[in-house]
């Protein structure tokens, strides 16, 4: 795993995932690919809220990016985004676009690696595990 600005970590710990999900590969199917989905939709409404200045819906689009983040143990994303919505809480908004920008790379990352993982497990899910993740 990589380490992205100030010491977090980049990318999908697949350690942790391997450990949480180990002979139950179609259910982790089934969630790599409603975050597939899930990520773009809210990084596209936290982009939104955070042009207008919309702390509250920005929070909420934060609130659901560090639980998706962390369901595919993505660590570093789910870090980046709990810090943005602190820079939000603070009304600190150059911090949290700043922060926004390397939330935004780190989501690009993990979603080229949950693509991998998934088209590793297309012929049968248990392969998932000897999918080769491109850096985040």
């Amino acid at each position: 795993m990589e380490m992205t600005g100030e010491n977090i970590p980049s990318g999908i710990s697949l350690a942790s995932l391997h450990e949480a999900f180990v002979d139950s590969e179609d259910v982790l199917v089934q969630m790599l690919e409603l975050f597939q989905v899930q990520v773009v939709e809210r990084v596209a409404q936290l982009d939104a809220n955070l042009a207008a200045w919309d702390t509250g819906g920005a929070r909420v689009a934060l609130h659901s990016l560090v639980n998706i983040s962390g369901a595919v143990r993505a660590y570093g994303m789910s870090e980046l985004a709990k810090r943005v919505g602190e820079a939000v809480k603070r009304d600190d908004r150059e911090q949290a676009l700043a922060l926004a920008s390397a939330l935004g790379r780190e989501c690009t990352g993990v979603l080229g690696q949950v693509r991998a993982m998934l088209a590793a497990a297309k012929a049968n899910p248990v392969h998932i595990w000897q999918a080769v993740l491109p850096p985040a």
